[in-house]
């Protein structure tokens, strides 16, 4: 019997990415069994936007992925995710800053939901981080609106390790880009869409 044949290693340029996308497959698939496990608790929904109201910055590797995914849009919704990366620069400016929205949140709804950084799709279900203060216990983080009655209910199996997904994530993101150089989402939508506000009717 012949010995099968040993799969192509990906490209340096290829790897990073492939490591990226087989962690968002996880967390996905992991999210759609939690989803299963507790279908009452966890209440996540269009619409409700609390963990949306933070301007956060993002790995060099989510920064890409978001990049792309913005300049393939249409026209209106770069548009209106330009103006409101703009405001939310001008806002972080104000001699008195304010809270800065996500500026992807158009109408109570993430207009980049399918690039949406591990932190958005982990949030809201049960998460595990390590103790700073006690490396061999664990802090059990959820969402105030989830598992209000039976919190009690979640096990071991039932939380995202964010040691492990996190670790995967930086990983991921060193090996694309090794300055693991940060950048703001009003800075990524502002760059995406530099191109189309250029055009004459800055609509193209």
């Amino acid at each position: 019997m012949s010995e099968a044949l040993p799969l192509p290693e990906p490209s340096p340029e290829t790897a990073p990415h492939a490591a990226y996308r087989q962690l968002l497959v996880d967390i996905e698939r992991f999210a759609a069994v939690l989803r299963q496990r507790f279908p009452t608790s966890i209440t996540c929904r269009l619409g409700c936007t609390g963990c949306c109201q933070q301007h956060l910055t993002v790995l060099p590797i989510e920064a890409a992925a978001l990049h792309e995914y913005v300049s393939r849009l249409d026209a209106p919704t770069r548009a209106r995710l330009r103006q409101q990366a703009q405001a939310a620069q001008e806002q972080e400016a104000a001699p008195t800053p304010a809270a800065v929205p996500c500026p992807a949140l158009v109408d109570g709804a993430c207009a980049v939901y399918p690039a949406r950084l591990v932190l958005c799709r982990t949030h809201g279900f049960p998460l595990l981080y390590l103790d700073e203060d006690d490396p061999t216990d664990g802090i059990l983080d959820v969402c105030p609106l989830n598992f209000t009655d039976d919190a009690d209910a979640i096990t071991h199996w039932d939380v995202f390790d964010m040691t492990v997904v996190n670790t995967r994530l930086v990983a991921a993101s060193l090996a694309f880009d090794p300055t693991g150089k940060r950048q703001f989402i009003a800075d990524i939508i502002l760059a995406a869409t530099a191109a189309a506000a250029s055009e004459p009717d800055g609509q193209a």
